[in-house]
């Protein structure tokens, strides 16, 4: 008995860990589509904790304004995401979480 909980803890920790290093974009995430505008998440490891971070892309013609926030850190962060390019939002330094969700909404620069 005392191996299978082994095994199955084992199991546990190790999609933990294959999790907190896949993409997660906004059809993963469970929220509606972003327009043009794709983002992902990374966890990064440093000074003994871990940092969020949401990638976010854009295909649009016109820069996007986002609010990005996640389930570990729902206070929203503010990124504006230029034309055809790519933006990194910090959410998160020195979570103790290797996991976490991103909440991503974006509305066209005016």
């Amino acid at each position: 008995m005392k191996r299978a909980a082994s095994v199955l803890l084992s199991s546990l920790v190790l999609g933990a860990i294959a999790l907190s290093a896949a993409p997660v974009d906004a059809a993963d995430a469970g929220a509606p589509p972003v327009r043009c505008v794709s983002f992902r998440a990374e966890v990064r490891y440093g000074a003994s904790a871990y940092n969020h971070i949401v990638v976010l892309t854009n295909a649009c013609d016109k820069a996007e304004a986002c609010s990005v926030a996640t389930d570990v850190n729902p206070e929203p962060v503010k990124v504006t995401v230029p034309a055809h390019g790519l933006t990194e939002a910090v959410t998160f330094l020195g979570s103790p979480a290797r996991v976490f969700v991103p909440r991503v909404s974006c509305v066209p620069v005016k």
